[in-house]
């Protein structure tokens, strides 16, 4: 007679841990496996709900089944301050010397970063889980203590459930995919779930967030194969021809598109980098600068005055009065402030500005910034001028012609 209650405690305990422990029934369906003579689609995940253990690798087997290629997980998407990215760079500027003048980076180009994400990591497309995990405890209501079932009740009078508790459990973020086809991207799906477990236990089990991940991925667009030939096309009628050229030398367009995409690319390339540096400095240019390159000075770079000097102790010669550095920051702020079509291009109208003289649009900072970074400012200009008199006097010309020196130089 009193064995009756502790076998009933018994079998709860053993259905509880059933449930605990993720036992399943059933027959599961045969899903057939990736298409492994296929190149793989890339997985970034963020946040504190993927510091659980299985978490990252349930929802990379979910997106595998999903897509039917492999998945390879990623950090994050490339930038250009990646050495794989700099390294393509360094490359095509070597096999096309007449771009060098050009910034590569192309700032303005948004989709860009995926595309060159697509090419040095070698993924067909790239999916973002971002989610966060949060628990907190609250006292339980009233109403919340009363609709407990017996099960809770059993754990409660055994002491296995602390009472007049409530788990609250958040997972919020979202999920995205980049998918490389002629429809124009999606936006991200927001996820937000919040799970009450009121008078948990020891054996009750927490949210499934790996499952909550993977059904949010069957709420955005289905992978599709990419269109190259298609998303080559559009980058260079969109302003971002470097990474439409980069596309065509991975050879993942067609032979016929990469060619036609290609020349396109090119003549957009040389035409900008004609407006942006003179052909004295395309001439000196080296390509790409390593490590990390010197931030351009906050102040404005001085101008060479005429009555430089006194009456009585005749006036330097610029050459010997200002470093090679100083007259490259002059050339390097000239260069982005007479740049026209970058006005053009940010809906301003061009305005004269004293020569040497930093301006404070936003698009005027990002373009000093980039002659620093791009190497511009020591490669084809600072290396020149120190290492030859040649490379000093044709910057001064260039200095002089654009008004900026008014004495004559030996």
């Amino acid at each position: 007679m009193h064995r009756r209650p502790r076998l009933s405690l018994l079998r709860l305990l053993v259905v509880a841990l059933a449930g605990a422990c993720g036992w399943r029934t059933g027959f599961q369906p045969f899903a057939p496996g990736p298409d492994t003579s296929a190149r793989p689609v890339g997985l970034i995940t963020a946040g504190s709900a993927f510091a659980s253990a299985g978490v990252q690798r349930r929802v990379a087997e979910a997106l595998e089944r999903a897509s039917r290629r492999r998945v390879v997980l990623l950090d994050a998407p490339v930038s250009a301050r990646d050495a794989a990215v700099k390294d393509l760079a360094a490359r095509l500027i070597r096999e096309n010397p007449s771009i060098v003048g050009y910034d590569w980076r192309e700032p303005r180009c948004a989709t860009g970063t995926g595309v060159l994400t697509a090419i040095t990591r070698q993924v067909d497309a790239v999916y973002r889980v971002s989610l966060d995990y949060v628990e907190r405890s609250r006292p339980a209501t009233a109403t919340e203590t009363a609709e407990l079932g017996p099960l809770a009740r059993g754990f409660r009078a055994v002491g296995l459930a602390a009472p007049g508790t409530v788990r609250e459990a958040t997972t919020k973020g979202s999920v995205d995919a980049l998918l490389f086809t002629a429809r124009r991207g999606s936006r991200p799906v927001p996820v937000a779930r919040t799970a009450t477990q009121v008078e948990p236990s020891a054996l009750t089990p927490r949210p499934d967030v790996a499952a909550l991940a993977s059904e949010a991925l069957r709420d955005i667009p289905p992978f599709r194969a990419p269109e190259w030939d298609t998303v080559a096309r559009r980058l260079v009628a969109s302003g971002c021809p470097f990474v439409a050229l980069a596309l065509a030398d991975a050879g993942l367009t067609s032979a016929r598109a990469g060619r036609t995409v290609r020349t396109a690319a090119l003549a957009t390339i040389r035409e900008a980098a004609k407006h942006r540096v003179s052909r004295a400095d395309d001439d000196a240019a080296h390509g790409l600068k390593r490590g990390e390159a010197p931030e351009p000075p906050e102040a404005s770079a001085p101008e060479v005055a005429a009555d430089a000097g006194s009456s009585a102790t005749p006036a330097p010669a610029p050459g010997q009065q200002y470093s090679c550095s100083t007259l490259c920051g002059m050339h390097m702020i000239e260069l982005c402030n007479r740049d026209r079509i970058l006005w053009d291009s940010h809906g301003r109208r061009w305005e004269p500005t004293t020569c040497g003289t930093m301006r404070e649009e936003a698009f005027l900072k990002e373009c000093y910034r980039q002659q620093w970074l791009s190497g511009a400012f020591h490669d084809a200009c600072v290396v020149p001028c120190e290492s030859q008199a040649e490379g000093r006097d044709r910057l001064l010309n260039l200095l002089q012609g654009a008004g900026c020196l008014r004495l004559h130089h030996s």
